[in-house]
């Protein structure tokens, strides 16, 4: 802990919420379920929740508010303002400033939750300290002059207690037992969601791959995605910030990149944001070539040195003419529909050929010992 984080105030509000919540939400439904008994709504009041106020985090806070990386119609931005409030991660303008100046200062002394102070700062230690930079939200004017938003920053605590902890008492209620409401869908339900959203912050900066960026801690980890709705894709998250996606391939777990995908096929999001594929490649590649940059300086000494070199310097140039390629055609739809489709299909052309080089590279050079 550095001398400046000595000097702030403790937040004793937070210490106490944050200590008592998995008391409660842990052992007291533990508790109250031996001795009350079982039924099969409590588990599915507690993922009906998890899910309705987890997507508002990850689709809304996230993804929507803070890297505006798609429209949503208001009714949306509802939707994610009073389910998001739920989650007891403050409000929105709160939430997106402080997330802002993570991405612009990450690892650095500036990012309000730095891994390189420590997992335990990055998890949920930076939560217990006042800091009074996050009453100023320079950083987000745009979601100042949103009236969904300033009406949520007036009333999310009291969303946060007449929804969070009302409906799954008046749910449970409804079966009987309104205690294992409260308890299942209300505090055992915020446990399952803070701890999770931490791992974004501690385990995804923490363990993983490096897959687009080796000089930031951002890794991509499969295990956050599952557990946070597809957040674990951090790597390509913070090397591509404003894409809507963050599980970029088919097969990856991203069901905020789908709901969101739902949302534009019924008219409620539009103008989804995506990183051309070639910039993506780009990316990975100079993060392969950094990670592998011992070995080839060993590799200029050995019989494989030209070959690799001649490879890596084919793919660089395909990737590069994919690149004027992709951008071309995006000027050419407004001139000739076809000419902008042969340019696409040309850049993809070359986007197989950088890929196909680079990974020919990539299997040479593992062969090749580390630098002594």
């Amino acid at each position: 802990m550095n001398v400046e984080t000595q000097t702030r105030d403790k937040d004793w509000t937070n210490i106490a919420f944050l200590t008592a919540t998995p008391v409660v939400g842990i052992v007291g439904t533990v508790w109250w379920t031996l001795v009350n008994g079982f039924s099969w709504w409590m588990p599915a009041l507690l993922i009906g929740m998890y899910l309705l106020v987890g997507i508002s985090i990850c689709a809304g806070y996230h993804r929507f508010f803070s890297h505006k990386s798609y429209e949503a119609h208001p009714i949306v931005q509802v939707f994610f303002a009073f389910f998001g409030a739920m989650a007891a991660q403050n409000s929105i303008l709160w939430w997106s400033s402080s997330h802002r100046v993570h991405h612009k200062h990450v690892d650095q002394d500036w990012d309000p939750y730095n891994i390189r102070r420590g997992f335990w700062w990055a998890h949920i230690f930076w939560i217990f300290y006042r800091n009074p930079a996050a009453a100023s939200f320079a950083n987000a004017p745009d979601l100042e002059k949103n009236p969904i938003v300033m009406w949520q920053h007036r009333w999310h605590k009291v969303i946060l207690i007449l929804g969070g902890f009302g409906i799954p008492t008046a749910i449970g209620a409804m079966f009987g037992d309104p205690i294992a409401g409260l308890l299942w869908g209300g505090f055992g339900r915020v446990v399952v969601i803070h701890h999770t959203t931490f791992f974004v912050n501690s385990l995804a900066h923490f363990w993983g791959k490096k897959s687009f960026s080796h000089e930031q801690s951002a890794r991509d980890n499969w295990a956050v995605a599952l557990l946070t709705l597809g957040e674990g894709y951090h790597s390509y998250h913070h090397r591509f910030p404003a894409d809507f996606r963050n599980g970029i391939l088919w097969y990856q777990w991203d069901p905020a990149k789908w709901f969101i995908a739902v949302l534009r096929s019924v008219g409620l999001a539009s103008d989804l944001k995506t990183t051309p594929a070639p910039m993506v490649e780009q990316a990975r590649m100079e993060a392969a070539m950094r990670e592998l940059s011992a070995r080839i300086e060993v590799s200029k000494s050995t019989s494989y040195g030209e070959e690799i070199a001649a490879r890596l310097a084919v793919a660089r140039q395909a990737l590069e003419r994919a690149l004027e390629l992709w951008r071309l055609q995006g000027n050419l739809k407004v001139q000739s529909l076809r000419r902008a489709r042969l340019a696409r299909k040309t850049a993809r052309r070359h986007l197989r050929l950088a890929r196909r080089e680079w990974h020919a590279a990539i299997r040479l050079l593992k062969q090749l010992p580390e630098a002594a």
